[in-house]
């Protein structure tokens, strides 16, 4: 046989010296190509789970987990805050509360804290990552893009909807989602619905919505032909077939988060008067369209035009072949669908305001938080198509003045980026007490002083007074429980979610918290007797309040005050002993 015949079947190799040239062909090998991509992906992640805990990091507790965690620690614990009307109602997020609270058996609530919000982080990290995966595959594009989505759901949301933050059911839930859209993108629809389910579990309005949306992605897979698979069946009785057992499967771990707030709400006669507390006071700015401040909806409209404009010319662009403008479109159905929903919600809030059974109608749904998941899916969307387009042009060499223009939208992604960093660590006390504690807004120096004062003053009440004392507390805090480990009579932070509970929260909101706001003198607008009499009836043992108020009654209050204990000393806060024989 011919050498040169000899020669074309043998394997053509160029031979490589010294490390380097070893460790290129190793790489470049089928084993090194895969190890480099898995310590790529673990690195994409955790610069990813770096950024959310920079952006998030705050001290503890931050604004929802003064609520959830003291629930979560009373519900292993229920001599923790025993007589606490808020811990002591129905637990609506159950999932979360069995799987989690157990720390509180071993560590303090921040280290609880700490501990769920990294595992939070990194699961939304990776659920994000996972997503990116199918959409593009340069490398480090997925950060740039979870940072911009960070930051527009941070500063452009309609209704108040975060989704890095805080340790609760709702980020455990997101981060699910997150992963139950890539299966989406995948069509890996049999693993879709658990994951959802899983979601609905930990929060079902979270995983509720989302199932919904899934479920309109999966209809128009169904009657579109641009985006269906290619070979796919085309019926309905033979898809219906394949998803059945999925969607049992995600149907039953779905009621870990279903049935406690059904049981909790069943027959309950204060189920209409809740609904309308819940929408037209507690919670209105998340659920009310007629609350919402005009700058959030005209800044949201601006969102989802840019949305919409990426999205048309991403599709027009010529980038996608069928598989990705498959997975394009079916984000843009998932957002459209919860667009829809926040379009339900606006029409169930001009409802509202009809009054009368319209009302009752429309409370009964705007309390199931319409706009929550616009807020999530319209600046993911738009995150991932930008993250499209910049891959693209980086990825094109030949096309100079497209990579400079993905070189700076990525440096101004990340100096934003970094100025949102700044802005959410500029006030150092927790992010609880940023929204809720008494301070001045124009002296940085004495609304330290104020929250020194107060923390020492409930670490005073940890030490001085018993386990099941029960506190009438000032009405601008919500995080007396975290730093007290002692119950009060109400918090307008810590609203139950059962109706017959929450019937008995708002008229103790109306009798002791509301009065506090409209007078300087806090509770001492009322007389000692008529704070005797609802200290009687509401089982209180202590009164928390502000010093400065007790000090400018004439006459003075006869309570004795325990704390400060010399009365010379000065502080923000004072506490009294309720004689209540």
């Amino acid at each position: 046989m011919p050498n040169h015949q000899v020669n074309r079947n043998k394997p053509q190799a160029t031979p490589q010296k010294g490390l380097f040239g070893r460790f290129f062909c190793w790489a470049n090998s089928a084993r090194g190509w895969r190890f480099l991509q898995h310590w790529r992906a673990l690195a994409e992640v955790l610069l990813l789970t770096i950024y959310f805990g920079l952006v998030a990091g705050q001290r503890a507790p931050d604004v929802n987990e003064s609520h959830y965690l003291c629930k979560a620690k009373h519900f292993w614990d229920s001599s923790y805050c025993p007589d606490d009307i808020f811990l002591s109602s129905s637990f609506s997020h159950l999932a979360f509360y069995v799987t989690t609270g157990w720390l509180t058996q071993f560590v303090s609530l921040p280290t609880y804290a700490w501990v769920g919000r990294l595992l939070t982080w990194a699961m939304l990290a990776a659920g994000w990552r996972s997503i990116c995966k199918q959409l593009f595959s340069v490398p480090l594009i997925c950060v740039v893009t979870g940072i911009f989505f960070v930051i527009l759901n941070q500063r452009l949301h309609l209704a108040g909807e975060w989704v890095v933050g805080g340790f609760e059911a709702k980020g455990i839930a997101y981060g699910f989602v997150l992963f139950g859209i890539a299966a989406m993108l995948r069509r890996d629809w049999q693993w879709v619905w658990p994951l959802l389910g899983a979601a609905s579990a930990f929060h079902v309005l979270v995983g509720g919505w989302a199932t919904l949306a899934a479920g309109a992605c999966l209809v128009f897979s169904m009657v579109a032909p641009s985006v269906r698979e290619p070979g796919g069946s085309t019926s309905w009785g033979q898809v219906i077939r394949i998803q059945a057992m999925p969607l049992l499967i995600g149907g039953f771990i779905a009621l870990v988060g279903i049935l406690p707030p059904l049981l909790a709400e069943s027959g309950s006669p204060h189920t209409a008067a809740a609904n309308a507390v819940y929408v037209n006071e507690r919670v209105a700015h998340h659920v009310n369209f007629g609350a919402f401040p005009v700058a959030f909806v005209a800044r949201f409209a601006i969102l989802v035009i840019l949305w919409q404009l990426f999205d048309r010319w991403y599709i027009k662009s010529g980038y996608l072949d069928r598989m990705l403008f498959y997975r394009v479109k079916m984000l843009e159905v998932f957002t459209l669908t919860t667009l829809l929903f926040s379009f339900a919600g606006l029409c169930l809030s001009a409802l509202a305001e009809q009054g009368g059974e319209s009302a009752v109608f429309a409370h009964r749904f705007l309390r199931f938080y319409l706009f929550r998941l616009a807020d999530f899916a319209v600046p993911a969307s738009l995150a991932l198509l930008t993250g499209g387009i910049l891959s693209r042009w980086v990825a094109d060499r030949t096309d100079f003045p497209r990579q400079v223009c993905s070189s700076i939208f990525t440096g101004c992604i990340l100096v934003a980026g970094a100025v949102l960093v700044q802005e959410n660590h500029a006030d150092e006390r927790p992010n609880a007490d940023v929204r809720t504690l008494l301070s001045d807004p124009h002296d940085a120096e004495r609304t330290a002083h104020i929250y020194h004062n107060w923390k020492k003053a409930c670490r005073w009440i940890t030490q001085h007074t018993p386990a099941n004392a029960v506190f009438i507390t000032p009405a601008q805090q919500q995080t007396f429980k975290w730093y007290a480990a002692r119950a009060e009579v109400c918090c307008w932070k810590d609203v139950p979610q059962d109706p017959d509970t929450m019937a008995k929260w708002r008229q103790r909101i109306r009798l002791l918290v509301e009065p506090q706001r409209e007078t300087e003198l806090g509770i001492f607008t009322y007389s000692d007797k008529q704070i005797q009499d609802m200290a009687q009836r509401f089982g209180a043992t202590h009164l928390l309040a502000l010093q400065k108020a007790a000090e400018s009654l004439e006459p003075p209050t006869q309570f004795r005050q325990v704390y400060p204990e010399d009365p010379a000393d000065r502080s923000t806060f004072a506490v009294f002993e309720l004689v209540t024989d």
